[in-house]
């Protein structure tokens, strides 16, 4: 792999730290710049050579998401990987569908990272292993649509707001018992929905009484 100037973007400089200690490992790879949000990255990309942007998709001001829809319009010739905590199908196929050429997960980029700019820069799409294996519980569901997904493809929190939901309770008292904000359990909402392929709230209720939920 030739030279690769690498922009990154997460609002967290603890993370950042963390992703340009693993850059180090690569001779190949050079960090031209940082941004906090996707507004800052955009501004940045002006006047910054850069050949690959790594992006959080949870930013304050402009998401990644929004970003990398501006960078693939103003930009076309930079990469993006797309960085994330939420391992979900409504996310991937987003950052896809806007012209993402990787998705990873946060949990897979201490080992991951490296081989996923390396598999990007080759001209290949890249995916993440956690990642891969959701979509693919995602695709059994769907060859088999009796068969009710699995439990495991939920979060430890997206499990405590199915329960909730269960219960009746509203996400203003989820959000309170929680402490998270409404807009944040509206958030675990429509992933459930999507995980579980729910058109309305009595099929999350039923899915959560199948698993024991409540």
């Amino acid at each position: 792999m030739k030279e690769c100037r690498i922009v990154l973007a997460d609002d967290h400089s603890i993370l950042r730290e963390g992703l340009k200690s693993l850059l180090s490992k690569c001779p190949e790879c050079r960090i031209a710049g940082e941004a906090v949000n996707g507004i800052e990255l955009l501004t940045m990309l002006k006047s910054t050579k850069c050949d690959l942007a790594i992006v959080d998709i949870s930013m304050p001001e402009m998401d990644g998401l929004t970003a990398l829809k501006e960078i693939k319009r103003k930009f076309p010739t930079v990469k993006v990987l797309m960085l994330s905590m939420m391992n979900d199908f409504m996310h991937f196929e987003r950052a896809k569908t806007l012209g993402a050429s990787g998705y990873i997960a946060k949990e897979d980029a201490g080992d991951e990272l490296v081989h996923a700019i390396e598999k990007i820069m080759s001209g290949k799409m890249y995916v993440s292993p956690s990642v891969m294996s959701l979509l693919a519980e995602r695709q059994i569901h769907l060859m088999d649509g009796e068969k009710s997904p699995s439990i495991e493809i939920l979060t430890k929190r997206e499990k405590q707001v199915l329960g909730l939901i269960a219960k009746g309770i509203t996400n203003k008292n989820i959000a309170a018992e929680l402490k998270i904000s409404i807009h944040t359990v509206e958030n675990h909402r429509a992933h459930l929905s999507e995980k579980l392929g729910a058109t309305n709230v009595t099929s999350l209720v039923k899915f959560a009484i199948e698993k024991g939920l409540i």
